[in-house]
């Protein structure tokens, strides 16, 4: 196991709660980082036998989509499923109380609160509506390979669509390459807007469960152990976050920040090849 490095000049920040989690966590103590570079050659090596999705694992690739805010996305890559974490305690970080700016019910006007996330108990995709950390390691369990995406720092604030008609569609690619079942979870950021301009059904309803985005976060996965762990495996540090402090309030650093979409895809007895792109 790596020792866990804290920032020890704010105890209980954000980060330090979430590196404690992923320091508590049974699959941080199964790997080092050696181990973790091992498997990821591994999954290179694997994906070699699939030139058609090694070609769309790549940002140019996704340039290509007609999708206004495309450029915003920065980088893609691949991760061994067995060193991603699920925990239930990240999902419990949903309750925490911050500066929220959301559509509110009643007004049906964009406001600031100080409260927890309204998505939490409310959003279909959201806690406590997606499976338990126990399921989601099953899944992982059962995959080949997480693909992650990362956009670069932006500013839009909430309904951001290009994020989601990016997975739709790279999705849609991975299963034209390797056949409908070789997606077994796409993973998204913030509530799921898969249904929009149509609102969420909540409280667990879900017209398209197939099609459902749940955040990284509402799956119990530490999205800044696993971009640390993207950094690396890559060697490229880009792949990191920054905290964002005082969210919401005039003094907020970063003002700026970036998101991360995944799929957890399954390789063996999917087809090697499908379709070819020019």
């Amino acid at each position: 196991m790596q020792p866990i490095q804290f920032d020890k000049r704010i105890n209980y920040s954000i980060d330090n709660i979430e590196r404690s989690i992923v320091a508590d966590n049974p699959i941080s103590k199964k790997y080092t980082d050696e181990q973790k570079k091992k498997l990821y050659q591994k999954k290179l090596k694997m994906i070699d036998n699939y030139p058609e999705l090694k070609k769309i694992i790549d940002i140019k690739y996704i340039y290509h989509y007609p999708i206004e805010g495309i450029e915003n996305w920065g980088r893609i890559g691949i991760a061994p499923p067995e060193i991603v974490i699920s925990d239930d305690r990240i999902k419990d970080m949903c309750r925490y109380q911050l500066w929220t700016n959301f559509i509110s019910r009643t007004t049906k006007k964009r406001e600031w609160r100080f409260t927890r996330c309204p998505g939490i108990e409310t959003a279909s995709a959201c806690p406590y509506f997606t499976p338990p950390a126990k399921k989601v390691r099953e899944l992982f369990d059962k995959s080949d390979i997480f693909i992650l995406m990362q956009t670069k720092l932006f500013a839009d604030y909430g309904g951001v669509q290009w994020e989601f008609k990016t997975i739709t569609r790279f999705r849609e690619d991975v299963q034209k390459v390797l056949g409908k079942k070789a997606v077994l979870q796409t993973f998204g950021a913030g509530p799921c807007q898969i249904c929009y301009p149509q609102g969420c059904l909540e409280n667990g309803k879900c017209r398209n469960k197939a099609l459902q985005v749940p955040s990284l976060e509402a799956m119990g996965i530490p999205v800044g152990q696993l971009c640390r762990d993207m950094a690396l495996l890559t060697g490229d540090k880009k792949w990191e976050l920054k905290w964002i402090k005082h969210w919401g309030l005039p003094t907020m650093t970063l003002k700026k920040w970036k998101v991360n979409f995944g799929l957890a895809v399954k390789l063996n007895g999917a087809k090697k090849s499908l379709i070819t792109f020019s």
